[in-house]
């Protein structure tokens, strides 16, 4: 009778074990704290499950017909719109021009490593931080009054700086719909904007320096540069830079929920929080109304919208490939 002929192990078997082993902790998380969530938020969505009434009733899609028919989601989708709005703009053109700035090798610039570190630092510290931080810059004391009359306010330093720059010192910036939005947007824009720098200088330090090369020999300016071949080669890292920003802002919680301004006092909106975003609507249904159909089902509606604008911005603006081929076809043309 033949030996049987024991098979060869493949040593790589053992590794691809260990590689299921120290996976496994993301998977287990993210089915439970993330796909399970997610799942129980879309079914929840189409019941009226709620604290007066836990028993899960099917209701088709009533839950988004009411909230599509309720002001204070479009109030809080307004200002979503407006405050991402505010910071995603000079976010996007401020990491560019930094980016660029610390990678040209044209412009000397001494100590660019601290300055990198500097613009990333806000990246670093937690919302609530920052939050509290600009909260005792402008610390609002309240008013003080003279026979029942409004006189004044008291703040902290940004507040006194607000009032000698020849703002109206009976109206706080903490109070005044546009400018507690304003103070929202500039800390994102402060907070993120190094984080997006980061990105682009990685990307721009991935493109080929012959590219640059053969473009200083054709004579073309820095402006062309940029414009031809930087911003070109750099979409695809734009792309998940715009993507990310972009849902992460229309996220928004932290911040505006501990700035927290004051209600408007006139407009359609009168009586609403001028720093109220989606993710502020939806708590406000989970934690305060313990209403967890019409939650989930803002909550659905806000994926869906996130989505759209992600599938459309990458199909509109992205669907190009193959850009450092097509620039050096572009050189050539010109030799």
């Amino acid at each position: 009778m033949p030996r049987r002929v024991k098979k060869a192990r493949n040593p790589n078997q053992k590794l691809n074990k260990w590689a299921y082993i120290f996976i496994a902790p993301f998977i287990i998380t993210f089915l439970i704290f993330s796909l399970y969530p997610m799942i129980s938020s879309i079914a929840y969505s189409f019941t009226n499950e709620n604290a007066a009434n836990p028993i899960d009733n099917f209701q088709f899609f009533s839950n988004f017909e009411l909230i599509l028919k309720q002001r204070s989601f479009w109030h809080s989708f307004i200002n979503t719109i407006i405050i991402f709005t505010m910071n995603f703009i000079p976010q996007i053109v401020a990491a560019l021009f930094f980016a660029v700035l610390f990678t040209n090798k044209r412009i000397r610039l001494l100590g660019k490593g601290v300055f990198k570190f500097i613009y990333f630092l806000p990246n670093i510290l937690t919302a609530t931080t920052v939050a509290a931080l600009f909260g005792f810059l402008f610390q609002f004391y309240g008013t003080t009054t003279t026979g029942g009359v409004v006189t004044g306010y008291r703040g902290g330093p940004l507040y006194m700086l607000y009032v000698l720059l020849g703002f109206d010192p009976n109206v706080h910036p903490l109070e005044d719909a546009w400018s507690i939005r304003i103070i929202v947007a500039f800390i994102q824009f402060w907070m993120w904007f190094g984080n997006s720098m980061v990105v682009y200088i990685a990307g721009i330090n991935g493109i080929s320096d012959e590219i640059y090369e053969a473009a200083d020999i054709d004579g073309a300016s820095p402006i062309r540069v940029f414009f031809e071949i930087t911003l070109p080669i750099l979409k695809p890292i734009m792309l998940y830079s715009l993507i990310t920003s972009l849902i992460g802002g229309l996220q928004m919680f932290d911040i505006p929920y501990m700035m927290a301004g004051d209600t408007l006092k006139t407009g359609p909106f009168a009586g609403e929080s001028a720093t109220e975003t989606i993710t502020i609507y939806i708590y406000t249904f989970m934690k305060k109304n313990r209403d967890y159909g019409l939650a989930s089902a803002a909550s659905v509606m806000l994926f869906i919208f996130s989505l759209g604008l992600s599938v459309a911005m990458y199909f509109v603006a992205f669907k190009e490939k193959n850009y450092e081929k097509k620039i050096w076809r572009r050189i050539k043309k010109y030799e």
